[in-house]
Protein backbone atom coordinates (compact mmCIF):
# COMPACT_ATOMS: atom_id res chain seq x y z
CA UNK A 1 0.00 0.00 0.00
CA UNK A 2 1.50 3.38 -0.82
CA UNK A 3 1.27 6.59 0.47
CA UNK A 4 -1.80 8.11 -1.05
CA UNK A 5 -3.74 4.82 -0.65
CA UNK A 6 -2.54 5.29 3.45
CA UNK A 7 -3.49 8.37 3.92
CA UNK A 8 -7.05 7.83 2.26
CA UNK A 9 -7.41 5.30 4.36
CA UNK A 10 -6.56 7.07 7.30
CA UNK A 11 -9.08 9.86 6.88
CA UNK A 12 -12.01 7.61 5.82
CA UNK A 13 -11.56 6.25 9.33
CA UNK A 14 -11.54 9.62 10.68
CA UNK A 15 -14.67 10.23 8.61
CA UNK A 16 -16.25 6.62 9.77
CA UNK A 17 -15.48 7.90 13.16
CA UNK A 18 -16.86 11.42 12.90
CA UNK A 19 -13.29 12.63 14.22
CA UNK A 20 -12.37 14.49 11.25
CA UNK A 21 -11.69 18.40 12.70
CA UNK A 22 -10.13 20.67 9.85
CA UNK A 23 -9.59 24.34 10.72
CA UNK A 24 -11.14 27.42 8.19
CA UNK A 25 -9.78 30.18 7.16
CA UNK A 26 -8.86 31.99 10.34
CA UNK A 27 -9.86 35.68 8.51
CA UNK A 28 -13.11 34.85 7.15
CA UNK A 29 -14.11 32.99 10.90
CA UNK A 30 -12.88 35.72 12.54
CA UNK A 31 -15.04 38.18 10.13
CA UNK A 32 -18.14 35.96 10.40
CA UNK A 33 -17.98 36.37 14.16
CA UNK A 34 -17.81 40.08 14.03
CA UNK A 35 -21.21 39.93 12.08
CA UNK A 36 -22.57 37.80 14.48
CA UNK A 37 -22.28 40.23 17.28
CA UNK A 38 -23.66 43.24 15.52
CA UNK A 39 -27.17 44.93 16.62
CA UNK A 40 -27.62 44.88 12.75
CA UNK A 41 -27.03 41.27 11.94
CA UNK A 42 -26.87 41.20 7.97
CA UNK A 43 -27.10 37.24 6.95
CA UNK A 44 -26.48 37.94 3.54
CA UNK A 45 -23.31 39.63 4.94
CA UNK A 46 -22.36 36.64 7.22
CA UNK A 47 -23.41 34.31 4.15
CA UNK A 48 -20.97 35.78 1.73
CA UNK A 49 -18.34 35.35 3.90
CA UNK A 50 -18.84 31.79 4.81
CA UNK A 51 -18.95 31.38 0.79
CA UNK A 52 -15.22 32.10 0.62
CA UNK A 53 -13.88 28.79 2.30
CA UNK A 54 -15.18 25.44 1.19
CA UNK A 55 -14.02 23.78 4.57
CA UNK A 56 -16.27 26.45 6.83
CA UNK A 57 -19.05 26.22 4.42
CA UNK A 58 -19.23 22.27 4.46
CA UNK A 59 -18.98 21.91 8.53
CA UNK A 60 -21.52 24.99 8.59
CA UNK A 61 -24.02 22.90 6.51
CA UNK A 62 -23.41 19.86 8.12
CA UNK A 63 -23.83 21.52 12.12
CA UNK A 64 -27.05 23.12 10.57
CA UNK A 65 -28.56 19.70 9.65
CA UNK A 66 -27.80 18.89 13.29
CA UNK A 67 -29.35 21.82 14.83
CA UNK A 68 -32.64 21.18 12.79
CA UNK A 69 -32.66 17.52 13.36
CA UNK A 70 -34.58 15.57 11.05
CA UNK A 71 -37.63 17.83 10.65
CA UNK A 72 -36.20 20.01 7.45
CA UNK A 73 -34.42 18.45 4.20
CA UNK A 74 -30.66 19.81 3.60
CA UNK A 75 -29.58 22.83 2.62
CA UNK A 76 -28.80 23.41 -0.50
CA UNK A 77 -27.17 27.25 0.09
CA UNK A 78 -25.05 28.69 2.54
CA UNK A 79 -28.12 31.25 3.46
CA UNK A 80 -30.51 28.40 4.01
CA UNK A 81 -28.16 27.21 6.66
CA UNK A 82 -27.36 30.92 7.87
CA UNK A 83 -31.10 31.49 7.93
CA UNK A 84 -31.99 28.46 10.13
CA UNK A 85 -29.13 28.64 12.62
CA UNK A 86 -29.81 32.43 13.78
CA UNK A 87 -26.99 34.56 14.66
CA UNK A 88 -26.80 33.21 18.23
CA UNK A 89 -26.36 29.44 17.14
CA UNK A 90 -24.09 30.66 14.34
CA UNK A 91 -22.04 32.43 15.93
CA UNK A 92 -21.36 29.32 18.56
CA UNK A 93 -20.57 27.21 15.07
CA UNK A 94 -18.35 29.59 14.15
CA UNK A 95 -16.74 30.41 17.32
CA UNK A 96 -16.25 26.13 17.48
CA UNK A 97 -14.78 26.37 13.76
CA UNK A 98 -12.80 29.53 13.96
CA UNK A 99 -11.03 27.94 17.46
CA UNK A 100 -8.90 25.14 15.08
CA UNK A 101 -5.50 25.54 14.37
CA UNK A 102 -4.49 26.54 11.98
CA UNK A 103 -1.45 24.77 10.33
CA UNK A 104 1.29 25.93 7.74
CA UNK A 105 3.86 24.01 5.44
CA UNK A 106 7.19 24.69 6.00
CA UNK A 107 7.46 24.49 2.35
CA UNK A 108 6.57 27.81 0.05
CA UNK A 109 5.30 25.97 -2.33
CA UNK A 110 2.54 23.48 -0.70
CA UNK A 111 1.77 26.77 1.33
CA UNK A 112 0.92 28.56 -2.14
CA UNK A 113 -0.88 25.79 -3.31
CA UNK A 114 -3.17 24.98 -0.44
CA UNK A 115 -3.89 28.77 -1.33
CA UNK A 116 -4.99 27.90 -4.82
CA UNK A 117 -7.04 24.91 -3.25
CA UNK A 118 -9.85 27.49 -2.04
CA UNK A 119 -9.36 30.12 -5.12
CA UNK A 120 -10.16 27.08 -7.44
CA UNK A 121 -12.96 26.18 -5.06
CA UNK A 122 -14.09 29.74 -5.36
CA UNK A 123 -13.56 30.09 -9.10
CA UNK A 124 -15.42 26.82 -10.16
CA UNK A 125 -18.10 28.12 -7.56
CA UNK A 126 -19.02 31.43 -8.79
CA UNK A 127 -18.96 30.44 -12.33
CA UNK A 128 -21.23 27.37 -12.00
CA UNK A 129 -23.56 30.09 -10.40
CA UNK A 130 -23.26 32.62 -13.32
CA UNK A 131 -23.62 29.87 -15.85
CA UNK A 132 -26.78 28.77 -14.09
CA UNK A 133 -28.23 32.05 -14.25
CA UNK A 134 -28.00 32.55 -17.49
CA UNK A 135 -28.67 29.18 -19.03
CA UNK A 136 -31.36 28.03 -16.55
CA UNK A 137 -29.01 24.99 -15.03
CA UNK A 138 -31.07 24.52 -11.60
CA UNK A 139 -31.16 27.17 -9.02
CA UNK A 140 -28.01 29.81 -9.08
CA UNK A 141 -27.25 29.13 -4.90
CA UNK A 142 -27.71 25.16 -5.30
CA UNK A 143 -24.95 25.32 -8.32
CA UNK A 144 -22.54 27.86 -6.45
CA UNK A 145 -22.69 25.64 -3.44
CA UNK A 146 -22.01 22.65 -5.80
CA UNK A 147 -19.23 24.40 -6.99
CA UNK A 148 -17.56 25.48 -3.89
CA UNK A 149 -17.63 21.65 -2.81
CA UNK A 150 -16.70 19.75 -6.00
CA UNK A 151 -13.52 19.17 -4.80
CA UNK A 152 -14.38 18.93 -0.93
CA UNK A 153 -11.74 16.10 -0.54
CA UNK A 154 -8.34 18.57 -1.59
CA UNK A 155 -8.72 20.52 1.68
CA UNK A 156 -9.77 17.88 3.66
CA UNK A 157 -6.62 15.90 2.25
CA UNK A 158 -4.39 19.14 2.25
CA UNK A 159 -4.94 20.00 5.88
CA UNK A 160 -3.84 16.27 7.30
CA UNK A 161 -1.23 16.54 4.97
CA UNK A 162 -0.30 19.80 6.98
CA UNK A 163 -0.88 17.56 10.48
CA UNK A 164 1.67 15.06 9.89
CA UNK A 165 4.06 17.26 8.33
CA UNK A 166 3.73 19.37 11.42
CA UNK A 167 4.30 16.15 13.96
CA UNK A 168 7.05 15.04 11.77
CA UNK A 169 8.97 18.22 12.13
CA UNK A 170 9.27 17.62 15.79
CA UNK A 171 11.23 14.35 15.25
CA UNK A 172 13.18 15.17 12.25
CA UNK A 173 12.78 18.45 9.99
CA UNK A 174 14.41 17.13 7.26
CA UNK A 175 12.21 13.72 6.90
CA UNK A 176 9.29 14.77 4.50
CA UNK A 177 7.98 14.11 1.03
CA UNK A 178 8.70 16.56 -1.68
CA UNK A 179 5.99 19.25 -3.59
CA UNK A 180 5.32 16.76 -7.09
CA UNK A 181 4.38 13.64 -4.41
CA UNK A 182 2.53 16.00 -1.93
CA UNK A 183 0.44 17.10 -5.26
CA UNK A 184 -0.03 13.82 -6.54
CA UNK A 185 -1.38 12.30 -3.10
CA UNK A 186 -3.41 15.13 -2.96
CA UNK A 187 -4.96 14.50 -6.32
CA UNK A 188 -4.81 10.92 -6.13
CA UNK A 189 -7.14 10.78 -3.03
CA UNK A 190 -9.13 13.54 -2.89
CA UNK A 191 -12.32 12.18 -5.05
CA UNK A 192 -12.90 9.10 -2.58
CA UNK A 193 -12.27 11.08 0.19
CA UNK A 194 -14.90 14.53 -0.56
CA UNK A 195 -17.70 11.40 -1.68
CA UNK A 196 -17.52 9.51 1.57
CA UNK A 197 -17.26 12.95 4.17
CA UNK A 198 -20.49 13.71 1.67
CA UNK A 199 -22.71 10.96 2.25
CA UNK A 200 -21.43 10.79 6.17
CA UNK A 201 -22.70 14.29 6.90
CA UNK A 202 -25.67 14.04 4.47
CA UNK A 203 -25.09 16.99 1.93
CA UNK A 204 -27.36 17.42 -0.66
CA UNK A 205 -28.00 15.06 -3.41
CA UNK A 206 -26.36 18.06 -6.22
CA UNK A 207 -23.40 18.37 -3.89
CA UNK A 208 -22.57 14.83 -4.21
CA UNK A 209 -22.96 13.71 -7.92
CA UNK A 210 -20.91 17.18 -8.20
CA UNK A 211 -18.02 15.36 -5.80
CA UNK A 212 -18.73 11.88 -7.55
CA UNK A 213 -19.17 12.80 -11.59
CA UNK A 214 -17.00 15.94 -11.76
CA UNK A 215 -15.26 14.90 -14.63
CA UNK A 216 -17.63 13.58 -16.96
CA UNK A 217 -20.90 15.66 -18.44
CA UNK A 218 -24.67 14.45 -18.23
CA UNK A 219 -25.98 14.50 -21.93
CA UNK A 220 -29.61 13.20 -21.08
CA UNK A 221 -29.68 16.53 -18.07
CA UNK A 222 -28.23 18.81 -19.92
CA UNK A 223 -28.88 21.75 -17.84
CA UNK A 224 -28.19 19.89 -14.57
CA UNK A 225 -26.34 21.51 -11.41
CA UNK A 226 -23.37 18.63 -12.10
CA UNK A 227 -22.94 20.38 -16.19
CA UNK A 228 -22.84 23.87 -14.80
CA UNK A 229 -19.98 22.72 -12.10
CA UNK A 230 -18.06 20.36 -14.65
CA UNK A 231 -18.35 23.27 -17.10
CA UNK A 232 -17.02 25.75 -14.83
CA UNK A 233 -14.10 23.22 -13.29
CA UNK A 234 -12.65 22.99 -16.96
CA UNK A 235 -12.73 26.92 -17.49
CA UNK A 236 -11.14 27.52 -14.02
CA UNK A 237 -8.15 25.31 -15.29
CA UNK A 238 -8.20 26.67 -18.47
CA UNK A 239 -7.67 29.97 -16.84
CA UNK A 240 -4.13 28.38 -14.66
CA UNK A 241 -6.69 28.53 -11.44
CA UNK A 242 -5.95 24.78 -10.44
CA UNK A 243 -3.35 22.74 -8.31
CA UNK A 244 -1.39 20.06 -10.60
CA UNK A 245 -1.03 18.98 -14.09
CA UNK A 246 -3.77 19.73 -16.93
CA UNK A 247 -4.08 18.23 -20.29
CA UNK A 248 -4.78 21.91 -21.97
CA UNK A 249 -6.31 19.00 -25.24
CA UNK A 250 -8.48 17.47 -23.30
CA UNK A 251 -9.39 20.25 -20.66
CA UNK A 252 -10.27 22.16 -23.92
CA UNK A 253 -12.55 19.87 -25.29
CA UNK A 254 -14.30 19.46 -21.80
CA UNK A 255 -14.83 23.42 -22.33
CA UNK A 256 -16.36 23.14 -25.83
CA UNK A 257 -19.01 20.59 -24.78
CA UNK A 258 -19.98 22.31 -21.78
CA UNK A 259 -20.48 25.46 -24.04
CA UNK A 260 -22.93 23.19 -26.34
CA UNK A 261 -24.97 21.84 -23.98
CA UNK A 262 -25.25 24.74 -21.99
CA UNK A 263 -25.34 27.20 -24.93
CA UNK A 264 -22.99 29.32 -23.93
CA UNK A 265 -21.46 31.52 -26.61
CA UNK A 266 -18.08 33.31 -27.01
CA UNK A 267 -19.37 36.42 -25.76
CA UNK A 268 -21.31 35.18 -23.12
CA UNK A 269 -18.26 32.86 -21.78
CA UNK A 270 -15.71 36.25 -21.91
CA UNK A 271 -18.32 37.88 -20.16
CA UNK A 272 -18.91 35.34 -17.28
CA UNK A 273 -15.44 34.60 -16.96
CA UNK A 274 -13.21 37.75 -17.58
CA UNK A 275 -12.94 38.37 -13.79
CA UNK A 276 -12.26 35.06 -12.74
CA UNK A 277 -9.05 34.83 -11.09
CA UNK A 278 -9.64 38.36 -9.42
CA UNK A 279 -12.79 37.30 -7.51
CA UNK A 280 -11.11 33.93 -6.59
CA UNK A 281 -8.31 35.80 -4.83
CA UNK A 282 -10.46 38.55 -3.58
CA UNK A 283 -9.48 39.00 0.35
CA UNK A 284 -12.00 37.99 2.84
Amino acid sequence: MNFAEQLEQIVKSRIEKDSLTLPALPAVAFKAIELTRAADFNMQDATSLIEKDPVLAVQVLRLCKSAAGATHEPCKSISQAVSRLGAKNLRGVLVEISARRTLESRDPKVTAAVKVLWEHSRAVAQLAQRVAVVSGASDPDTAYLAGLLHDLGKPVVATILLEAESQIAQRNPKLWIDFSTWTDVVQRCHRPIGLDLARKWQLPDEIQKAIEECADYDPANRLSTGNAVRFANAVAKQQGIYVGSVSAEDNDALVMIGRSLLSIDDETLTRLSSDLKEKSREAA
